[in-house]
C-alpha cells in the first residue's frame, strides 16, 4: 500500500470560475444595498403604492379627501366621540354638512368601524401641529373612541384591545413611533382648544400596540363579529 498523499491543486480555470462567482456575489450585494437601503424604505414604498386592505366593517364617510403629494403616515391621533354610542358617532361622520370624520370608530364593546381608507385624509384633527409640523390631518390616522370625555366615563378593556389592534395593523406597514401616538388635546391649536381623550391610558395602549420584542402580531388586530347596524341619512 502506498503512503503517497494526493494533494488537489485548483487549476487556473477553477480559480477563475471562483473569482467570477465571488465578483458576481459582491456585485449582487452592492446592488441590493442600493435598492434596499432599509426596511423602512421598503415599507414606505409598499404603503405608497399598495392600498391597505379594509380589515374592519366599512361604512364610507364622504368627509375626506386626498393626502398632499408625498405625505407619509407617521402619526395616530386618539379622540373621544362625546357621543354615547357608535351609531350616533357614525351618523355625524356620514353627514356631509358636518365636515368631520375619522378613519376608525371604536365602540364600548370593542366593535370597530372604518369610515375612511388609511390612504385618504380624514377630517379629525382640525387646526393642529405636532413636533413643529402643522396640519396633522395630512400625515395622521384618526381613531375615535366612544366616550363622553367627562373624566368619569371609563374606557373599556375591549376598547383598549381594539385600539391596540388597529395600531398594530398600522405599524405593520407604517413607521409610527410611541411618541406619535397622541391625543387630540396634545396637537390642537390653540393649546387648550381640545381636551380629549380624558382619562385614557396612553402608556398601556402603546405597550399593547408594540409588534416587536415578542409583542402581538398584526394579525391579532382583526376582530370577529358583524358590523353594527347603521341607518345612513
Amino acid at each position: 500500500m502506498s503512503n503517497d498523499t494526493v494533494v488537489f491543486r485548483p487549476t487556473k480555470a477553477t480559480r477563475s470560475r471562483r473569482e467570477r462567482r465571488r465578483r458576481r456575489l459582491l456585485l449582487a450585494l452592492a446592488l441590493l444595498a442600493l435598492l434596499m437601503p432599509s426596511y423602512r424604505f421598503l415599507r414606505n414604498a409598499m404603503a405608497q403604492f399598495a392600498p391597505m386592505p379594509l380589515a374592519y366593517a366599512y361604512v364610507p364617510s364622504p368627509n375626506c379627501d386626498d393626502r398632499p403629494p408625498g405625505a407619509t403616515l407617521t402619526c395616530v391621533v386618539l379622540h373621544a366621540t362625546v357621543e354615547p354610542t357608535i351609531e350616533a358617532t357614525l351618523r355625524i361622520f356620514l353627514d356631509p354638512k358636518r365636515k368631520v370624520s375619522a378613519h376608525f370608530v371604536v365602540g364600548k364593546d370593542g366593535r370597530v368601524v372604518q369610515m375612511v381608507p388609511v390612504e385618504k385624509r380624514a377630517w379629525h384633527a382640525g387646526v393642529s401641529v405636532l413636533d413643529g409640523s402643522p396640519g396633522v390631518n395630512d400625515y395622521s390616522v384618526g381613531i375615535e373612541m366612544v366616550n363622553r370625555n367627562d373624566g368619569r366615563d371609563a374606557y373599556t378593556e375591549s376598547q383598549m384591545q381594539a385600539v391596540a389592534g388597529i395600531l398594530r395593523l398600522l405599524r405593520a406597514r407604517y413607521d409610527i413611533s410611541d411618541a406619535h401616538i397622541v391625543s387630540h388635546a396634545q396637537i390642537a391649536l390653540p393649546p387648550g382648544r381640545k381636551s380629549d381623550p380624558l382619562g385614557f391610558d396612553f402608556d398601556r395602549v402603546r405597550a399593547l400596540a408594540r409588534i416587536d420584542g415578542g409583542g402581538a402580531s398584526p394579525a391579532a388586530a382583526v376582530p370577529e363579529g358583524s358590523p353594527p347596524a347603521v341607518e345612513t341619512p
